[in-house]
């Protein structure tokens, strides 16, 4: 017998991921499909619905089709009260379909219960603001400031406590480490572009696979799914980045035997759930 207690697709761009609740509920996290060029010439018109929308933070490759998507299934946006208005103005979205989130937020609705928490992203292009530093979409200029100095983590527990982190900001405060120790996720979604040292996304180097799977099992989960592979295949390639993301699950396997890193596929349905297997004597 087996219960699914969610089915996730993930497109590996940004943060860029579909769910499905048990209830048939589709939230979507940082829609970015325009101007990505997907495998099998997929586009964001297949996706079948956007019942809520949750922003980590406002750089475009996480929020451009935020409007779409509102526009097409009436969606109720999540977003952080910094960036709120600008999001509002630039995607249109009605202002009761916004719902602009403080860090320490806690929502609990009919399909889900959500908690958010204070991140720390990495900046848009380099360490001060100019104008070669914000990307090149016209009128989004504000929204991607924002994302640059505001960005928030959460966690989304489902009606039968399935919980999902996602760990979108850099690691500057243990704070979140706590936190898991108290909510003890089932599932983490953790951005895999992590620098050595100081270095930023442009310049700085990845760190090696051992140090990322720790990274990766600290929140404690037995499912690990890392995004924003996009980054790392314009820099490295899409065969050194797979080859990257097999040491990273050798190393997740052998730092903690109950979790399970996993490399996913772009547009891939996934079911995470659990079995109950007769066990032969």
């Amino acid at each position: 017998m087996r219960v699914t207690n969610i089915k996730i697709r993930p497109f590996n761009v940004g943060c860029n991921f579909q769910i499905v609740l048990p209830n048939g509920k589709i939230i979507l996290i940082d829609p970015w499909f325009t101007g990505n060029e997907f495998p099998d010439g997929h586009t964001k018109e297949e996706i079948e619905g956007a019942d809520y929308i949750i922003l980590t933070h406002a750089h475009f490759d996480h929020d451009l089709d935020i409007g779409y998507f509102v526009q097409k299934f009436n969606s109720k946006v999540f977003c952080g009260v910094m960036c709120a208005l600008d999001e509002v103005k630039f995607h249109k979205i009605p202002y009761d379909n916004i719902f602009p989130v403080f860090p320490n937020s806690t929502f609990t609705l009919e399909d889900f219960r959500i908690d958010f928490y204070q991140a720390k992203h990495n900046p848009s292009g380099g360490r001060t603001w100019s104008p070669e530093a914000i990307a090149p979409v016209a009128g989004h200029e504000a929204c991607d400031t924002w994302g640059s100095i505001e960005s928030l983590d959460f966690i989304l527990t489902t009606k039968n406590n399935f919980r999902i982190l996602c760990a979108s900001g850099r690691v500057v405060w243990n704070d979140l480490y706590d936190v898991c120790r108290e909510k003890a996720p089932d599932l983490v979604l953790r951005q895999a572009g992590v620098r050595e040292g100081t270095g930023d996304m442009r310049t700085g180097k990845q760190v090696d696979a051992k140090t990322l799977a720790k990274l990766m099992t600290s929140y404690g989960a037995q499912t690990i799914i890392p995004f924003h592979h996009d980054v790392m295949i314009k820099r490295e390639g899409l065969d050194a980045v797979n080859k990257y993301m097999d040491e990273v699950a050798e190393e997740v396997s052998r730092l903690d035997p109950g979790a399970q890193f996993l490399n996913p596929v772009a547009w891939q349905w996934y079911s995470i759930g659990s079995d109950v297997i007769a066990m032969e004597d």
